[in-house]
């Protein structure tokens, strides 16, 4: 004979408070899955946003894959201005001819952008050839020479001058802070800071090069400002100087690369872009007029040039 009497089967009552309690586990489960998955894709969505654009074409380079458009205002994007525009498919390109009115699909992702529709809703006049006694020659700074010695102010508002980076391999680039466009000023000083990673790990070429960029944005674009856009992209500030100045010595800076720089309203520039390589001796070495270069080849360059 048991000493204990036999366990009685749970209530009915009981067994449905259970499966009432899976079903819920089991709903609540489902439900953080979806909205995981959901936010998965939210989150891929917000990598890449496109902008409507319409305006009128003004100048086209299939050979670097570029048109130059005058533009209208972008909504919650971009002010109306004159700027170039890159394409991946030059086929975009065919029945376009400067003059025309356009319109289109800007693509902007985290690192690049571009258009990725564009159609012709009015054709226009083909331009008149500009008389060459009317084309302007700017006056290029010159390979081999070095660049006048302006003085700027870096962003401990300190004057700086070129002859102050005497014996290190310099690398410039210009910039604005308040750039919209990852492929234009974003990009130039997301592959200052790459350079910057690159050549801090050479102990060999410990205070042999110095990267500088230059803001042609002298209104806003402040020491103060300077050093906390600088900070961003975790910049060494004994190594990477970000410098303003006065109108003059920026005027002088840009026109010497031949740039193109246009304040259009909203604190919204339409520029070109440059970025120049001076040797121990503050002379030019090579100057790159577009945003095509891979960082690894500029600082494998400096690299080169520290050790002549």
């Amino acid at each position: 004979m048991d000493c204990c009497p036999p366990e009685a089967d749970p209530p009915l009552a009981e067994i449905f408070g259970l499966m009432k309690t899976m079903i819920k586990k089991s709903f609540l489960l489902s439900a953080c899955v979806v909205l995981l998955t959901s936010c998965e894709k939210k989150s891929k969505e917000v990598d890449l946003v496109t902008f409507k654009v319409r305006g009128e074409v003004v100048s086209i380079d299939p050979a670097s894959r570029r048109i130059m458009i005058s533009h209208e205002e972008i909504p919650n994007y971009m002010m109306a201005m004159t700027m170039p525009f890159k394409v991946k498919d030059t086929t975009l390109f065919v029945g376009v001819s400067v003059g025309d009115s356009v319109q289109g699909t800007l693509a902007v992702s985290r690192s690049e952008s571009w258009l990725e529709t564009l159609s012709v809703i009015g054709k226009g006049e083909p331009p008149k050839e500009m008389p060459a006694e009317d084309i302007r020659i700017a006056r290029l700074f010159q390979k081999g020479k070095p660049l006048p010695d302006l003085e700027f102010r870096n962003q401990d508002n300190r004057p700086v001058r070129f002859s102050s980076f005497k014996g290190k391999v310099v690398a410039v680039t210009f910039i604005y802070t308040r750039c919209p466009l990852p492929d234009f000023c974003i990009r130039m000083s997301d592959y200052f800071a790459r350079i910057q990673r690159t050549l801090k790990k050479d102990a060999s070429l410990a205070e042999k090069w110095h990267l500088v960029s230059i803001s042609f944005d002298t209104k806003h674009d402040s020491p103060v400002v300077l050093k906390k856009y600088g900070k961003n992209y975790g910049a060494d500030f004994t190594r990477w100087d970000f410098l303003t100045g006065n109108e003059d010595a920026i005027m002088k800076i840009t026109d010497g690369f031949d740039m193109f720089i246009q304040n259009e309203r909203g604190g919204i520039f339409n520029h070109n872009l440059r970025t120049a390589i001076l040797d121990k001796n503050g002379k030019l070495v090579e100057t790159i007029i577009s945003n095509e270069w891979k960082p690894e080849e500029v600082a494998e360059k400096m690299r080169e040039l520290s050790k002549k």
